[in-house]
């Protein structure tokens, strides 16, 4: 897999640990420039990120520090633990699996979220 597979790429956060995300589902763009951007669901969250032999890092990742309701921060919560240590990720069409042998996040492009 090329290294740059997720760069100016924007996705949709569908589960998180086999669980399926609750609205507003969390969404992640990765851009050209090596950042990233987006929503937690409750909080935006922004930082680095690179890719480097097929693992994907987050670097200085920060949050607004909004509250929510406690099912949404424990999604949030449960997110941002997914982008603190280096994954294994794979693009395939319009998905975009994150984690080693079980997929820990299954994300999909904007286009392709389910009715």
């Amino acid at each position: 897999m090329a290294d740059n597979a997720v760069a100016g790429t924007s996705w949709v956060v569908q589960e998180l640990g086999g669980t399926v995300t609750s609205e507003p589902k969390p969404e992640l763009a990765f851009g050209d420039d090596g950042r990233l951007t987006g929503t937690t669901g409750v909080n935006r969250v922004m930082g680095r990120y690179e890719v480097v032999e097929g693992l994907l890092t987050v670097a200085d990742a920060a949050t607004t520090r909004m509250a929510g309701p406690p099912e949404a921060m424990e999604q949030e919560q449960r997110l941002l633990a997914l982008l603190d240590e280096p994954r294994a990720f794979v693009v395939t069409g319009d998905r975009l699996e994150v984690g080693d042998g079980e997929t820990l996040a299954l994300l999909v492009r904007p286009s392709a979220q389910p009715s």
